[in-house]
């Protein structure tokens, strides 16, 4: 009998083990800095091999989430933090939550949507760590209609790489693209040098202006 209770026990704490669930918590941001990056923590508990924690994102009420890769906080057992890219202008709230995905990408587990306003003072130094990855982030995207699309409500700074709603990664082309087309352009305005009053404006197609006349 003893063998036997034993016996059930073990089978009991195997089951409740392999169906244990994992779970993910975000915290709380007061503010978002305007034109500039923000941290965003979350906590893991109950996380499984080869789950991996997400931070999803968007302009409140506008479109589909984007989300980018959680990274493990220095010598914390399930603490993490991300990156979302910076808000433009027009952005003044965030919405934001966290997950947990399988190495298949399914998500296992979410944590409660919360909401951050965008303000032009609000506090937000990043540690060398961070700031390396606010220049080289991997935007994930959740709909179709957003590829070939910019991040909408938020600015290219840092954005190099896109992730499609299959799994896909590719190089940024819309962040690309503008940067391409402002070195493109047909007048560029060069600084004047040193002794001369007034600017020299550059056409690619018309004859080389001359520096303004000295006053």
């Amino acid at each position: 009998m003893r063998i036997y209770n034993l016996l059930t026990a073990g089978l009991l704490l195997g089951a409740s083990t392999a169906f244990a669930q994992s779970s993910i918590s975000v915290e709380e941001v007061k503010c978002l800095a305007a034109g500039k990056n923000t941290v965003v923590r979350a906590t893991a508990t109950g996380q499984r091999a080869g789950e991996t924690p997400r931070l999803y994102f968007r302009w409140k009420e506008h479109g589909n989430f984007y989300w980018v890769e959680m990274e493990s906080e220095n010598g914390g057992v399930g603490r993490f933090w991300g990156v979302p890219p910076k808000p433009e202008d027009r952005n003044e709230e965030v919405e934001y939550y966290a997950t947990l995905v399988d190495v298949s990408g399914r998500e296992t587990a979410r944590s409660t949507s919360r909401r951050a306003p965008v303000e032009d003072d609000c506090r937000s130094p990043l540690r060398p760590v961070e700031a390396g990855v606010a220049d080289n982030l991997m935007v994930g995207e959740t709909a179709a209609v957003q590829e070939g699309k910019g991040v909408l409500g938020f600015l290219c700074d840092g954005i190099v790489t896109r992730v499609n709603a299959q799994g896909i990664r590719r190089a940024d082309e819309a962040c690309r693209a503008c940067v391409v087309a402002w070195w493109q352009k047909r007048s560029v305005v060069i600084p004047a040098i040193a002794g001369v009053t007034g600017i020299i404006v550059a056409d690619d197609d018309g004859p080389e202006a001359s520096p303004a006349r000295p006053n």
